[in-house]
């Protein structure tokens, strides 16, 4: 199964890629992956920055200013569940993600994602072991 991440190249900029977590069949439809660490998780609305404006649109602002980043704390997948987010990179590279798109957040990995639509943002988070300088490759079980 692959999956988008937001990780480090070998200068430490943030780049999008994608990694790959091995997975068996265990059906027709399904396929689990051997159990992997997890600290918590947690589901919930994103209100504080919903917008029908993309910020690659020219009439996008933030109280931050136009060039606005942040990085992510600890290791992490986020899920969109409702509705659209929109992350730029370091590099300038842009992910728009929708329901069902899932991503790997490494430590350091400088973005800024705001969350569009006309109503919350519904994202998962799973919480990995490790820390916000913990920016080694994420290694599947």
């Amino acid at each position: 199964m692959k999956f988008y991440e937001m990780g480090l190249d070998v200068n430490g900029r943030s780049r999008c890629s994608i990694i790959e977590c091995p997975v068996h069949k265990v059906s027709e439809t399904e396929s689990l992956s051997n159990k992997q660490p997890g600290v918590y998780w947690r589901l919930g609305f994103r209100n504080n920055n919903t917008t029908p404006i993309m910020r690659t649109d020219k009439r996008y602002t933030s109280a931050s200013g136009p060039y606005e980043m942040h990085v992510g704390g600890s290791p992490h997948f986020i899920g969109i569940m409702a509705n659209y987010s929109e992350t730029t990179m370091q590099d300038g590279a842009v992910w728009r993600m929708g329901a069902g798109d899932f991503l790997y957040v490494t430590p350091g990995a400088l973005h800024h994602s705001n969350n569009n639509g006309h109503g919350p943002v519904i994202i998962f988070n799973l919480y990995l072991p490790g820390t916000a300088v913990d920016n080694k490759p994420l290694e599947f079980k």
